[in-house]
């Protein structure tokens, strides 16, 4: 019985991780693009590894499939994974250009690439973090 509650839960945890990342794409300049054809804003998850405090929030908010419905009508979601030791040349890049905080890090973008604001953190639960990136599109 065991097992098969593990073969369970390994396939909902694997059909999970397929819906997550159809919406959730890599950082590069083919996500920008589509942001710019879809006329939609950008909006950036900076995560680090080994990150309690991130792998909370994409268990309570970011991999739920209802808030990834939601934010994807106005944004295209993008998932910069930036360890604190060595980040890649993109991270650093990244986080110096648009003044992010270390991870985690919500970060709104225009799709032509300019700033709009950092989502305040914490992200407290699904609606609230919607509610700030919505309030934050309006402005």
């Amino acid at each position: 019985m065991k097992n098969i509650l593990i073969a369970v839960f390994s396939v909902l945890t694997l059909s999970a991780c397929a819906t997550q990342c159809a919406y959730w794409r890599t950082c590069s300049p083919n996500a920008m693009e589509e942001a710019k054809a879809s006329g939609k804003a950008v909006l950036v998850l900076i995560t680090a590894p080994n990150c309690s405090t991130c792998e909370s929030n994409w268990c309570r908010i970011f991999s739920r499939r209802e808030f990834l419905d939601e934010v994807s009508k106005d944004c295209v979601p993008l998932l910069m994974n930036c360890p604190y030791e060595n980040p890649s040349l993109q991270c650093s890049s990244f986080r110096q250009k648009y003044d992010a905080e270390p991870s985690p890090s919500l970060v709104l973008l225009e799709n032509s690439g300019k700033k709009i604001a950092t989502v305040p953190f914490p992200y407290e639960d699904a609606d609230k973090c919607l509610e700030s990136i919505r309030s934050l599109l309006k402005k």
